[in-house]
């Protein structure tokens, strides 16, 4: 499955943003999503994550979460590459320093594309919330999976029920058979 979305360029992140973030203090919730050139191995990706969560601390952000994607076919060649690792980083950040944190990774030639997202952080409540309906769904679909497997039971009883046209023929022929004796 080609994942198109996650290669929008960072253009995403406009100037006006950029200075909206300025303006709030305080630390911001962010995801990191970026793609690394496939000409690099795996061993030699480590120095390079490294590299994104250094900077990230560097301008005093925190990394909550980092996740490897793996190697994925891209929708399109970026930069004549077909494919691409994937990576994603949560991070805390101040406004000010997205600014810093989105130039370096611009100029980071082993980076194909990134995109910084601001991620909204959930209350308790939303956390319960989105819990209820998951569970409402769950036992929808329990009980549709049961129905369903009541009504296959039907059908097969049903054609328990019935004989197969093989099992009449024998029938048919011993009793034609017998009759036949019987003459």
């Amino acid at each position: 499955m080609p994942v198109g979305f996650f290669i929008y360029n960072h253009k995403k992140m406009t100037e006006e943003t950029i200075q909206n973030e300025e303006k709030n203090e305080g630390s911001q919730r962010y995801e990191l999503i970026y793609l690394i050139s496939n000409k690099f191995s795996e061993d030699e990706l480590e120095p390079i994550t490294s590299s994104v969560l250094k900077l990230i601390k560097d301008n005093n952000g925190e990394v909550i979460t980092e996740e490897d994607w793996g190697k994925k076919k891209l929708a399109y060649p970026i930069k004549k590459f077909f494919n691409a690792y994937y990576r994603l980083v949560e991070f805390n950040l101040e406004g000010k320093n997205l600014n810093k944190l989105d130039k370096h990774l611009r100029l980071a030639d082993e980076i194909l594309r990134h995109l910084i997202v601001k991620k909204k952080v959930k209350s308790e409540e939303e956390i319960e919330q989105e819990k209820k309906i998951a569970k409402k769904i769950a036992e929808r679909q329990k009980k549709e999976e049961i129905e369903e497997q009541e009504k296959k039971t039907e059908t097969d009883k049903k054609e328990e029920g019935k004989a197969s046209m093989e099992e009449l023929d024998q029938k048919l022929d011993k009793i034609l058979d017998e009759t036949d004796n019987l003459i």
